[in-house]
């Protein structure tokens, strides 16, 4: 495999950039591994692993810890990839694998660095007008949504644990993170919906705080008018870093 390495044992797949690919794949319903920088084997924490099946929908997702390692379990029949991304690194998946209930198996990953332009709000206060997140930012504060910006999320991105501790530090407000299966409105007792680069993904969505560029914490009514029964009791809207900081043609 061209700029990577590729290695297989009975149950294990190492695995390096787009479109790697994954040897003898085996039956599993739990995976795990460890996620490793290509050159020095340094562990990326961090990383978000997802797995998806052939209709692109996410069937299990974590992000990576301090050793780099993680771990997923799933119940399916379908056909899946397990895939890393990470901002500043090549996203990296495996071919498609089978699974069933009863094997592990363990996927390694080694990817390759990938160079990733920032933009300078985070330095000027500045938001490019023309990116991806400056055109985002600019049509929130249209719609007065309660935005919570990239110079208060900069503060926070590479210490929080969890995007929900990031928004405990940052004060987003009208929330209740005492429950454990969802982030729930205060006015409601309802989950809140994750809006993701634009996109709904549900009320249980794990979300690198390093990924994050800026979040907004709209109101039922705010959310419901904008994506219908999808957000019907209030959304965290999240603009990542991943295609927002990367400056658009």
């Amino acid at each position: 495999m061209p700029g990577g390495l590729v290695r297989s044992l009975a149950f294990a797949a190492a695995v390096c950039g787009v479109g790697a690919v994954a040897a003898a794949p085996a039956a599993a319903q739990v995976i795990r591994g460890t996620i490793k920088a290509q050159t020095s084997e340094a562990p990326v924490p961090g990383a978000r692993v997802t797995v998806t099946d052939t209709t692109n929908t996410v069937l299990a997702e974590v992000v990576s810890g301090p050793d780099g390692k993680f771990y997923l379990s799933f119940a399916t029949r379908s056909r899946f990839v397990v895939g890393v991304r990470k901002v500043g690194w090549t996203p990296s998946f495996t071919e498609l694998m089978s699974a069933t209930a009863a094997d592990t198996m363990l996927v390694d990953f080694l990817v390759p660095a990938e160079p990733t332009e920032i933009a300078t709000a985070e330095i000027n206060g500045k938001v490019e007008p023309n990116s991806f997140n400056g055109r985002a930012i600019a049509e929130a504060q249209r719609k007065g949504w309660k935005i919570y910006s990239p110079q208060s999320v900069e503060r926070f991105r590479n210490v929080a644990g969890s995007f929900i501790d990031m928004m405990r530090e940052v004060g987003a407000t009208g929330l209740n993170f005492s429950k454990g299966d969802c982030v729930r409105s205060l006015r409601y007792n309802r989950c809140l919906v994750y809006v993701v680069d634009g996109q709904p993904a549900g009320p249980n969505v794990i979300i690198a705080p390093g990924d994050v560029y800026f979040f907004a914490v709209l109101s039922a009514s705010e959310s419901a008018s904008q994506w219908g029964d999808k957000a019907a009791w209030g959304a965290i809207v999240v603009y990542t870093r991943m295609n927002g900081d990367k400056r658009k043609p």
